[in-house]
């Protein structure tokens, strides 16, 4: 039985296989017989008495099957009483094993049927998952395709399947019978064992370097690429992901070198186009790389120091939709320390948005966690209900650490708390989250302290309709300083995004743009060569917004206005700049008066 891979923030990996719609609607579903995670067979016959029997092709490894499974579970509990039974079907020979501890941890209660040979799935000619077929009192196949039209997980504009089962519950036609399914391939062929580029030789090395940071156990990617097994059975999603480049994710245009640039080279991507092509050989496993070695789960290795909440955080399956919770970590430092770089683990992708860490030496986030019941204590917005006294970085999707240049870091002080801010999206079941932040302290002297620029403007309204409403915002720099790390931020309107550097000359220079902009993929990007801006400087930030229906992950159908907020719902125009200034020299003793 192979092991689970949890898929974090679903967000994170639109690698998608669409088909054509296939035929079939009308055909009557001869009788079969198939038994489920617990082991109960379930016969077709045996729903004799319901009106409409919607079957689901599905998966345990594929994002798009499990990003559905809430809105299953919502039209199971919506028909209960209808006449409608929903049962699941997984056709993956490879995955068979995986299907009742799959369902435990996701709290899965439908039937999900052991398609085993996938002889059901070869009947129906289903080639996609998840593929939805809506079945009438006859038994005869009245709907085939899609669940909804937005497998991304966002607010849907056509519900398909719930438009069917309606239709047949009313005796009506169905408007849309075949529509064509968007997900992952469902697995049959046996792959060759050998070929002219292969796992062994060809492929496994590229997938190491490039792909398992994320598609590992405990990290964000949605299944696992650390050995052949998992890897060949998504050849076929990564020739799709890679030719179209959305793999590995790297949002910034040509033009500006940043050190954790994750794009492929166009040799790399044909080398898995044809692995791929080629029906994903294994090769002689004599020629595969030994995989890299992994201590733990932390991308940058073990942490000099951990810090976490004393326990995890139960989040409700209602109330409202954005929630704001605050958890007071202590450090118990004997002494001042100096951070080069923090890595942010949240322990809930699914429902964590962001995580922002702030520092305290006061003593008020401890009173304000006092006097709130449960852990942790509550706030609204970014504002964390004292005045920090600095800052331990930030999480967003998409977000992966680095680590400051020799000589540059963070202060962390004796006695300092740690206070990690950590937005939630309920997903409309109960959740536990436990969100921890871990600190790499610097090895050599620090000669300078990282510092924020942080370009906001707050004061926009982005008309609905508006396919590309422009707002602008900026910072100057009084000294001469050096830039390291840039960060745009927006939510779900953000169609680009775009920083400049201008001199006091009138120069100017490009330090990032994002024409394609993802809410689901940001980061912090560390430039390749340094910056240097002379004092007069400016940093120039253009953001871009799409308010129309033409906005896929438009969040209010139909558009309205949107300002300012912090729910994601809301929009933001925020950046970050991370730099020095030139003149600091830490290392130096300080001069007292006489």
């Amino acid at each position: 039985m192979r092991k689970l891979f949890p898929v974090a923030f679903l967000i994170a990996l639109p690698l998608l296989h669409a088909d054509p719609p296939a035929g079939g609607t009308g055909q009557v579903v001869a009788e079969f017989t198939l038994k489920d995670q617990a082991g109960t067979d379930w016969a077709l016959s045996g729903c004799k008495d319901a009106k409409v029997v919607v079957l689901v092709f599905t998966g345990t490894q594929c994002p798009i099957c499990n990003r559905y499974q809430p809105e299953l579970a919502a039209m199971a509990k919506d028909y209960a009483d209808k006449g409608v039974v929903i049962l699941e079907v997984n056709p993956n020979p490879n995955e068979q094993g995986e299907i009742a501890g799959h369902a435990k941890e996701r709290g899965i209660t439908l039937p999900i049927l052991h398609d085993a040979d996938h002889a059901l799935a070869d009947r129906m000619g289903i080639q996609t998952i998840p593929t939805a077929v809506a079945l009438d009192a006859k038994r005869a196949i009245r709907y085939r395709g899609r669940i909804d039209d937005d497998p991304m997980g966002g607010r849907p504009r056509k519900k398909d399947l719930r438009e069917a089962v309606e239709a047949l519950l009313e005796g009506r036609d169905i408007a849309e019978p075949e529509t064509a399914p968007r997900g992952c391939v469902v697995r049959r062929a046996e792959p060759p064992k050998d070929g002219p580029v292969t796992w062994a030789k060809d492929v496994a090395p590229i997938v190491q370097q490039n792909c398992i940071k994320c598609h590992r156990q405990g990290q964000i990617g949605p299944f696992n690429l650390t050995d052949y097994v998992h890897s060949s059975d998504f050849a076929k999603e990564i020739r799709d992901a890679v030719s179209a480049k959305r793999m590995p994710p790297w949002k910034p245009t040509d033009g500006v070198p940043f050190l954790n640039d994750r794009r492929l080279t166009q040799a790399q991507i044909d080398t898995l186009v044809k692995w791929a092509d080629g029906g994903a050989p294994m090769g002689d496993e004599k020629d595969e790389p030994p995989m890299p070695e992994f201590k733990d789960d932390w991308m940058l290795g073990p942490p000099d120091l951990v810090i976490e909440p004393d326990g995890d955080f139960d989040l409700a399956a209602t109330g409202p939709s954005d929630e704001y919770r605050h958890f007071v970590c202590k450090t118990d430092l004997p002494e001042d320390v100096w951070v080069r770089a923090t890595e942010i683990r949240p322990g809930n992708p699914r429902v964590v948005h962001h995580v922002l860490a702030f520092i305290d030496t006061s003593g008020s986030a401890e009173r304000l966690d006092a006097a709130s019941p449960g852990l942790g204590y509550p706030g609204e917005g970014t504002s964390p209900g004292f005045i920090p006294t600095g800052e331990m970085g930030g999480w967003a999707p998409g977000d992966t650490p680095y680590v400051l240049p020799d000589g540059v870091g963070r202060r962390l002080k004796k006695g300092a708390s740690v206070v990690l801010q950590v937005h939630y999206n309920r997903c409309g079941t109960p959740q536990k989250d436990h969100t921890r932040i871990g600190l790499y302290f610097s090895k050599v002297p620090v000669k300078q302290q990282i510092r924020w620029a942080e370009l906001v403007n707050s004061g926009f309204e982005i008309p609905p309709g508006a396919e590309a409403h422009e707002v602008k915002t900026g910072w100057s720099f009084p000294r001469d300083v050096t830039v390291f790390v840039v960060s745009p931020h927006q939510h779900l309107l953000g169609k680009s995004a775009k920083m400049i550097a201008q001199f006091p000359d009138g120069k100017q220079q490009t330090l990032i743009e994002i024409a394609d902009w993802d809410f689901k993929w940001q980061d912090a990007y560390m430039l390749k060569e340094p910056l240097k801006l002379p004092a007069g400087s400016k940093i120039l930030y253009t953001a871009v917004y799409d308010n129309s229906e033409k906005n896929p992950r438009n969040p209010n159908r139909p558009p309205k206005p949107v300002t300012w907020g912090e729910k994601t719902s809301d929009e933001m125009c925020l950046g970050y700049v991370g730099y020095v200034e030139d003149h600091e020299n830490l290392t130096k003793p300080k001069k007292h008066p006489k």
